[in-house]
């Protein structure tokens, strides 16, 4: 994954982005050119992303699928910050030790960050949390939110989650999902940069899960 690292809390100070988007550390600069190499992407195969290929969004919260262990970490760390965590490390083991500076999770986090997990579980062995359905619901959110906010087609949306238009009515109908989130402009066909660059947030969550 690309190097840079996220702050404790999900907060950061940085630059200027598009209108919905939340403020970044500068380490999140690389996430301009992965936004751009997935523009190139989309737009030469002409066709939409696949939910796992959209990142966590930054304004993700505790909800159906996190574990206990996810909702504490969320309390100290910052919720998208726990599910970036869980993303890239969900299903290892790993030693918490008492020194920041070599925190398991370095490749993801920041100094504070890694402090705060090293005062909170140092000493301990972490059985990270898999999350896989957290993680979809975070990224099925804000495909909804797009629908509501009339960015992307209900097809086109069914195409994205790999469901029936029957389900994702339901989903729109029926639940509240994705009502609170910033509205996913990067699962259009052509998403502008501005908008895919809103969408996308620390390039170093990984994707795959």
């Amino acid at each position: 994954m690309a190097g840079g690292q996220l702050g404790r809390g999900d907060s950061g100070a940085g630059q200027a982005l598009a209108p919905g988007a939340r403020a970044m550390t500068d380490a999140a600069v690389p996430a301009l050119s992965e936004a751009a190499a997935a523009l190139d992407r989309w737009q030469a195969r002409g066709r939409l992303p696949r939910l796992d290929e959209l990142p966590i969004p930054a304004d993700v919260r505790p909800g159906p699928g996190w574990t206990q262990q996810m909702t504490e970490m969320a309390d100290h760390i910052g919720a998208y910050t726990t599910l970036c965590i869980v993303a890239r490390y969900g299903g290892t083991q790993v030693y918490i030790g008492r020194d920041p500076a070599r925190s398991p999770f370095a490749e993801v986090v920041d100094a504070a960050t890694a402090a705060a997990i090293a005062d909170i579980y140092g000493g301990n062995r972490l059985l990270v949390p898999v999350g896989r359905v957290a993680i979809a619901r975070a990224r099925r959110a804000v495909v909804l939110a797009a629908v509501r906010a009339k960015r992307i087609s209900g097809a086109d949306a069914a195409k994205v989650l790999g469901t029936s238009r029957t389900y994702l009515s339901h989903l729109l109908n029926e639940t509240d999902e994705g009502c609170a989130m910033e509205p996913a402009a990067a699962v259009s066909r052509f998403p502008r940069q501005g908008d895919l660059f809103a969408l996308l947030t620390d390039p170093r969550c990984d994707r795959r899960a």
